[in-house]
């Protein structure tokens, strides 16, 4: 089997997805993976890279992509006209797939993704051949409810935005909350097109369903494992191997049996978008590295100049970052004239392991090696002209780069410098880790049954022992000649401040290095889902990349109001959530004005 990137469909509105073609190059037929909307798109996006090896394993060519304004495709979420931009998607997706020489095609949508493939499904022709809807949203106002009900459960809830719905990573304008609340899964009404429906056991289809579905023939399954797949954090989620199973049995008995040739056109680059002068914006999906890591360049016309931002997976999460945060970013950044890639780690996302190496591991070793690989790959000549950027665990991952390169920065979203998980004597403990405070293994072995006095004990050694506290991994990045830049929540500001000795006096004197800020937002939550916290933190950085590496002969873009941000002290002060007003202000480190 064989797995490539490529971008398809309008030129003007590219899409990005992956062919998945059976070993030999030959197909008995093809499948459309159409994903969910907003967070839920994120959560199952290794059940859909899964599916589809399993699905090409048993002979099928498959096409996974996102839709138009969403993961890597071009476009926003802000855009207008939404629904019918994701409708028309999956019918870009169709037309690639027999375009690459395959002529009978079905379609999986999960959620909402199965309402859209109902709506899209009535305009083909000729027809789909089947349709898989996994547990599918009977209305789009039955989907925006449950996403409230989850952000709801989330602790720190700040107030929303009046106009328009948020959802966990994602902001539903009001004009789009409209459409998706008139939205409505129908009929298939064409007979050649088989139809397997898949429902929670735990939450039965509704008769609202079969009615909206009509009296065509359609078989029946349970959707196992759903519950475990998106009812829980993403860090403890299972993929429902059996409900795969019985997807990919039922596709390959619909499936024809003559084999046809399938030929993937060679389309790993595309124009999403042009910079503030009218100059194409260009990405380009690359493998790095001696396993082939996958990343995705972006950069304006002419290569751009400074360091290559890199922005690192959060946790086992893919490449787009928070809320696709950093799709974003990196768009507008190449807007004015900086270029940046965000790329997956061995085991992650579209990555594939080092031999030996388990998948999903969060901290994972093999990042020591990896983060190097990458940013010789992006930067041959000078590995050092880059700046990392991260949240969490992503966060460390940037400053532990950074450090190991000599790199001009690190910007952080809420660094984890210390968790209870990686100490000395874990399976990703390294020698080689300088930007982590691993917790000993005498109070590993007392957290066992005394988590709470463990780390009373460690705290409070912290206090003397001021090396160990997660301040002093930022402090020696600044004094190795990093600028560096913590973006946090109030929560995670605590860590960072609370030995006495780096809040009264260490972190006056990095500050005073003109290297160092700590900005804390007093609405933001630890990983990004409020949408107010998010855009306040996104702002602060825009602020900061731009102020510290744009071109000066790139026009400003002044955007935003006064964002309530606390750079020093606990209290809120105003700051002008907008773009760089002070253009050539550099870090005093000679590094930062190359």
């Amino acid at each position: 089997m064989t797995a490539d990137p490529l971008w398809f469909g309008p030129v003007e509105r590219p899409l990005f997805g992956w062919f998945h073609v059976p070993a030999g190059g030959r197909a008995r037929s093809g499948v459309v993976l159409c994903p969910p909307i907003g967070d839920e798109e994120r959560r199952v996006y290794l059940t859909y890279r899964k599916l589809a090896e399993s699905l090409a394993s048993a002979g099928l060519a498959v096409l996974r992509f996102s839709y138009d304004g969403s993961g890597d495709s071009a476009g926003t979420l802000d855009d207008p006209d939404r629904i019918e931009a994701w409708t028309s998607s999956i019918s870009h997706a169709v037309e690639a797939v027999r375009a690459a020489g395959v002529d009978q095609v079905a379609a999986v949508g999960m959620r909402l993704g199965a309402t859209l493939v109902t709506r899209a499904a009535g305009a083909m022709d000729p027809p789909l051949a089947a349709i898989v809807l996994w547990d599918p949203c009977v209305t789009g106002r039955e989907f925006l409810r449950h996403q409230q009900i989850l952000l709801s459960t989330i602790p720190g809830q700040p107030a929303g935005d009046e106009d328009g719905v948020d959802t966990p990573g994602y902001h539903f304008s009001a004009g789009l909350a409209d459409e998706l609340r008139h939205l409505e899964i129908t009929p298939v009404a064409t007979p050649a097109t088989r139809t397997l429906v898949l429902a929670r056991p735990d939450r039965p289809a509704p008769g609202r369903l079969d009615r909206a579905l009509g009296s065509g023939p359609a078989d029946h399954l349970d959707a196992l494992g759903q519950g475990e797949l998106l009812d829980v954090p993403p860090l403890s989620a299972v993929i429902p191997w059996e409900t795969m199973g019985h997807i990919t049995i039922w596709l390959s008995e619909v499936a024809g049996p003559t084999e046809e040739r399938v030929t993937v056109p060679r389309a790993d680059e595309a124009i999403v978008e042009s910079d503030l002068r009218g100059r194409p914006v260009r990405e380009r999906a690359v493998r790095l590295g001696e396993i082939g890591l996958f990343a995705i360049t972006t950069e304006p016309d002419g290569g751009g100049s400074g360091p290559w931002m890199m922005f690192l997976n959060v946790a086992t999460e893919h490449h787009i970052g928070p809320g696709r945060l950093w799709v974003d970013l990196a768009r507008q950044w190449a807007r004015h004239g900086i270029r940046s890639v965000r790329f997956d780690i061995s085991g992650v996302g579209d990555s594939p392991v080092h031999p030996g190496q388990m998948e999903g591991v969060t901290y994972a070793r093999e990042l020591l090696d990896d983060l190097p690989e990458l940013a010789s790959g992006v930067s041959p000549g000078d590995p050092s002209d880059t700046v990392f950027v991260g949240l969490c665990s992503g966060g460390y991952g940037a400053l532990e780069a950074a450090m190991a390169l000599g790199a001009r920065g690190a910007y952080v979203f809420n660094p984890a410098l210390s968790s209870e998980s990686m100490n000395k004597s874990s399976a990703e403990a390294d020698p080689r880790r300088r930007a982590f405070r691993p917790l000993p293994v005498p109070l590993v072995r007392l957290a066992v049954r005394h988590g709470r006095t463990a780390w009373w004990i460690w705290r409070t050694y912290r206090q003397f022992a001021v090396w160990q506290a997660p301040m002093a991994v930022p402090a020696a990045a600044v004094r190795s000649g990093l600028d560096v830049f913590l973006i946090c929540s109030v929560a995670d500001t605590q860590p960072l401040r609370e030995v006495l000795f780096w809040r009264a006096f260490g972190e006056r004197r990095l500050r005073r290095t003109g290297r160092f800020e700590l900005a804390v937002v007093p609405d933001m939550d630890h990983v990004l889902l409020f949408g107010r916290g998010r855009r306040a933190a996104a702002r602060l950085l825009t602020q900061r990349v731009l102020d510290r590496f744009a071109p000066r002969d790139v026009p400003l873009a002044v955007a935003g109001e006064p964002e309530p941000v606390a750079t020093g002290g606990e209290k809120a002060v105003p700051r002008i959530a907008a773009v760089a007003v002070s253009r050539g202000r550099a870090a005093p480190d000679a590094r930062s004005s190359r």
